[in-house]
């Protein structure tokens, strides 16, 4: 019905634009997340989210603890910080140092009034990509869950950075940044690419949302770039579905799978919306094994299944 509908709009000129909804209030909202409460504008998406779900990305809390045991120095490094919500969850559980990067303003704001009552937390305002330099884009969903979406005609130049190189100017201690997550409403696998001297020096676990949806307004082909990882040594993937709930494990190397599931969490055509994936790098076996575990134990399961 939807696209007979925009079928119609689209013969007088009209299509349909999502735009930020419209609170009841103005007013910010504080959100408990794990241990923390966090300040957040009445428009974010987060609160209706953690106000259905309480364990909303509890996996990156699961994880982070795996990952803790085997590197005790271990740094988190959050691409898409948002408000600080990851942070939030990965401080519930272990005080590890945190880098949050966040590219949209206003969101930053936010980010950086939650990181406060934190130790150890740097935020950093950019946004990132493939290459360093500016490109032309409309930024949609500003100030809640902003969207890049390149576009030579029109939308306005924006600095754009390589992962590589904020690691460079904020100069951490590169063997501690064992974890990476990236949530960026589509710019995922493009900023893995940008990220390729980290990637291959510190072979970090990889936590990072896949939304088809998102993926495919800006022509990403982000599946090229998940199967290049295998070219860096990544062997295991595991798959979470849109709510954050484990579904399996399996190799990079089984690519019929990995197009099957691909194929079917295409965006609002399929019952699930998108995947968190987690990529583990073959010296981490191990922790996508006891990962697994985890989650199946999580799930009331006694443990993977024989």
């Amino acid at each position: 019905m939807k696209k007979i509908i925009r079928s119609l709009l689209g013969y007088f000129g009209y299509d349909f634009i999502k735009v930020m909804p419209t609170p009841l209030s103005k007013k910010d909202r504080v959100v408990r997340v794990g241990k923390f409460d966090l300040v957040m504008p009445p428009y974010n998406p987060l609160i209706l989210t953690y106000g259905q779900q309480k364990d909303f990305a509890t996996e990156i809390s699961r994880i982070t603890t795996t990952v803790l045991k085997k590197y005790p120095d271990l740094l988190f490094l959050d691409v898409g910080a948002n408000c600080g919500d990851t942070a939030a969850r990965v401080k519930s559980v272990a005080d590890i140092p945190v880098i949050s990067i966040e590219g949209d303003e206003t969101t930053f704001r936010y980010l950086s009034q939650n990181v406060k009552q934190f130790s150890g937390v740097t935020a950093l305002n950019q946004f990132l990509g493939e290459r360093d330099g500016s490109i032309q884009a409309d930024l949609q969903k500003k100030g809640w869950n902003t969207t890049i979406v390149p576009s030579e005609n029109s939308g306005t130049p924006i600095g754009i950075k390589t992962l590589d190189r904020v690691l460079q100017e904020c100069a951490p201690a590169a063997g501690k940044l064992k974890m990476l997550k990236i949530d960026t409403e589509g710019f995922d696998t493009i900023i893995l690419r940008g990220a390729a001297e980290y990637i291959k020096a510190v072979k970090p676990v990889i936590f990072l949302e896949y939304n088809r949806d998102n993926m495919n307004a800006i022509q990403e082909n982000g599946l090229a770039t998940i199967f290049d990882l295998e070219k860096s040594g990544y062997r295991k993937i595991l798959f979470f579905d849109d709510k954050g709930r484990y579904i399996l494990t399996t190799d990079l190397s089984n690519k019929a799978l990995i197009r099957d599931l691909d194929n079917y969490a295409n965006g609002k055509n399929g019952l699930i919306y998108y995947y968190n994936l987690c990529l583990f790098h073959a010296e981490d076996d191990d922790l996508a094994l006891q990962t697994a575990e985890g989650e199946w134990k999580f799930q009331g399961q006694p443990g993977l299944p024989s």
